[in-house]
């Protein structure tokens, strides 16, 4: 759509998804800090959590996306995981890296892990709505066609950006068309699984903001956050179309036509360019259903724990 806002003489680009992800480090990191005042812990305490996060987290979305994407690939050579060319982040997997870095450290370095984790968790779905208008901008992680019937309004005005964002009085009602980028479907409109992300994302963190003011006990925003998440992942990934991979599949003679298209479009491309007759669950969604469970448990166990004292820092003597 707009994969880069810089472009000079000599190849020299700056890449429109990258700088949004910068951006979704920043704001989270600044919710973070404002937050841990709040309860207590210092900006400077924070900086090690601040570094594993984004290293763990960056190495984890790498991991994860190769080996859900490119697994033959990345079984021949494990180092191409690191090759600065291969491109490709998988949320979950930076969700899972950045999760064992920050609670690592949180751990040597004697800070309250569930208040951590609760401060944490509307931070990591802010940035991911944010990162997600990178992977609309980029053309990545777009949905299946969109056979919308009836007429199209353009809302874009024409050459703002490499594709055109499309108005329907029929669901999804907006449809994302793309002439460039990173996509795999080109020139037609698609299910807007990008912008749908960015504004589940945003919308998540600010419900658990609001609910972090009138916590019960400590790890409850956690809990929450890795329920209520995958929800919307597990909904929205059923409308994707590019290539995730499938943990469990099944072999049709034929696709159902009630079937949401982005269950069969993440199966193997046939050389014609169509899509085997496969239905499953892709790697997300698998990953998503755990983190379903491990929130409740995190909420049944944590239940009756209550919120341990906090001290902001302005109130210290």
């Amino acid at each position: 759509m707009y994969p880069f806002l810089y472009e000079a003489p000599g190849n020299l680009r700056i890449p429109t998804y990258g700088m949004l992800v910068l951006l979704a480090f920043v704001m989270a990191f600044l919710l973070v800090n404002l937050r841990a005042r709040r309860i207590g812990i210092s900006a400077e305490r924070l900086i090690p959590v601040y570094l594993g996060a984004a290293v763990f987290g960056i190495l984890g979305a790498r991991i994860l996306f190769s080996i859900a994407v490119e697994p033959a690939k990345t079984l021949a050579n494990p180092l191409s995981v690191f090759a600065c060319n291969s491109g490709g982040l998988a949320f979950y997997g930076g969700l899972l890296g950045g999760a064992a870095g920050v609670f690592t450290l949180a751990h040597f370095l004697k800070l309250p892990g569930w208040k951590l984790g609760d401060i944490l968790a509307p931070a990591l779905v802010l940035g991911l709505g944010i990162g997600r208008f990178g992977c609309f901008f980029a053309g990545c992680c777009h949905g299946a066609e969109a056979h919308l019937v009836g007429s199209l309004s353009p809302i874009l005005p024409e050459g703002l950006l490499h594709g055109q964002l499309w108005w329907s009085s029929h669901f999804p009602f907006v449809a994302a068309e793309f002439d460039g980028g990173m996509g795999r479907l080109l020139h037609v409109p698609l299910y807007p699984t990008q912008l749908w992300s960015a504004f589940a994302g945003i919308s998540i963190s600010a419900v658990l903001s609001l609910l972090w003011e009138r916590r019960k006990f400590d790890g409850q925003i956690l809990g929450l956050m890795l329920i209520i998440e995958p929800i919307f992942r597990i909904l929205i990934e059923s409308y994707r179309a590019d290539e995730r991979g499938y943990v469990l599949s099944w072999a049709l003679s034929s696709v159902p036509s009630w079937l949401p298209p982005g269950l069969s479009s993440a199966g193997e491309v046939l050389p014609d360019g169509t899509h085997a007759a496969l239905i499953g669950i892709t790697t997300s969604q698998f990953i998503g259903l755990g983190m379903v469970f491990v929130g409740i448990g995190i909420l049944l166990a944590r239940w009756k724990a209550g919120v341990a004292e906090e001290i902001p820092l302005e109130e210290e003597l």
